[in-house]
C-alpha cells in the first residue's frame, strides 16, 4: 500500500516538474520574442524620419485660447529640426517643457509614433474670472487658481473684476498656497476665486453678475445687468447669506421697476439690507 502511494507521489511530482519546465520555457520564449520585436521596433524608429507634426488641442465648448499654428511655433524653437529628422532626434522634452511654460497649457503631452509622427496634445486652461488691474494689464484666474494670460484667438466671457487691484501672475496656483498667509495678505485673487466660483453655482446671479467693481477698503461692488444701482457685498464672506439677503429683497420689497429709485444697497450689514435712494 505505501509502495503504490509513493509511486502515485512521485508521479505527481513529476508532471508538476514537466509543467513548470514548459511554463518556463514558454516564459523565457515569449520573452526573446517581445524583446527581438521591442529591439526591431527601436531600430525602425530609429531609422524613420518625421514626415508630421501633428497638433492637437482640447478645447470644450469649441472656446480654443490657443491654435495648432502658435504650439508649432513653440515646438520649433525647442527643437531645431522636427519634420524631416529621424524620430529619436526630436528633442521631446524639451519641446514639452516649452509648451507647458505658457500659462494657457494645463496640461501637454509630446510623443512620437511608430508610423512617424510627433504628436503634442495640449489641454487649455479654463478661465472663471478676469481681472483689470489699475495699471491697465489684464488676465485671467482659471478654476483650479492659476493665472492664466488673455488669448489673441478668443475672450472668455466671465466676470470682471476692476478698481482696487494690482495683482501680478504667478507661475503656481495660489490655492497651494493656502498656509502662507503673508500672500493670501497681500492678494485679493483669493477672495476673487471664492466670489467667482459661489456665483457660478448659481444660474441667477451667474446671468446677473457682470462687472465687480473692488473697492480701496476691499468691498465687493456687484454692477448687475439688471438695474441702474450697485449691489455692495462687502467682504467675500458669508456670501450665500448676503444673497439670500438680497433675493429676498428683490422679491418682497420692491419691483424690477422700482430698483433705478436706488443708487446702492448694501448687504454688508448683518441682518439688514440697507438702500441708498438716487437723489436726482
Amino acid at each position: 500500500m505505501n509502495s503504490e502511494k509513493n509511486i502515485l507521489l512521485k508521479d505527481i511530482q513529476r508532471r508538476k516538474r514537466k509543467r513548470s519546465l514548459v511554463i518556463n520555457s514558454l516564459a523565457v520564449g515569449g520573452a526573446l520574442v517581445l524583446f527581438t520585436l521591442l529591439g526591431f521596433v527601436h531600430h525602425k524608429q530609429k531609422s524613420t524620419l518625421c514626415w508630421k507634426l501633428d497638433v492637437q488641442i482640447q478645447a470644450p465648448e469649441g472656446k480654443a485660447y490657443l491654435d495648432e499654428k502658435y504650439i508649432s511655433q513653440l515646438a520649433h524653437q525647442a527643437s531645431e529640426k522636427i519634420e524631416g529628422a529621424e524620430i529619436d532626434q526630436i528633442d521631446i522634452k524639451a519641446i514639452h517643457k516649452k509648451i507647458a511654460e505658457n500659462s494657457t497649457v494645463k496640461e501637454a503631452y509630446v510623443y512620437t509614433s511608430v508610423d512617424g509622427r510627433c504628436v503634442i496634445r495640449v489641454e487649455q486652461r479654463t478661465p472663471i474670472a478676469r481681472i483689470f488691474n489699475e495699471d491697465g494689464s489684464s488676465f485671467y484666474l482659471d478654476k483650479d487658481g492659476f493665472t492664466m494670460a488673455l488669448s489673441n484667438h478668443y475672450t472668455a466671457k466671465v466676470p470682471v473684476f476692476v478698481g482696487s487691484i494690482n495683482e501680478k501672475m504667478h507661475i503656481t496656483s495660489f490655492l497651494d498656497r493656502a498656509n502662507d498667509q503673508q500672500f493670501l495678505g497681500s492678494t485679493k485673487l483669493d477672495d476673487i476665486y471664492t466670489f467667482t466660483k459661489f456665483i457660478s453655482q448659481n444660474e441667477f446671479w451667474k446671468a446677473q453678475v457682470e462687472h465687480v467693481h473692488i473697492t480701496s477698503s476691499g468691498d465687493f461692488e456687484v454692477i448687475p445687468r439688471l438695474g441702474n444701482h450697485r449691489i455692495n457685498m462687502g467682504d467675500a464672506n458669508n456670501l450665500e447669506e448676503k444673497f439670500k439677503k438680497l433675493m429676498a429683497f428683490y422679491a418682497n420689497t420692491v419691483h424690477s421697476k422700482d430698483l433705478n429709485n436706488y443708487s446702492s444697497i448694501h448687504l454688508e450689514y448683518d441682518g439688514q439690507v440697507v438702500c441708498v435712494k438716487r437723489l436726482n
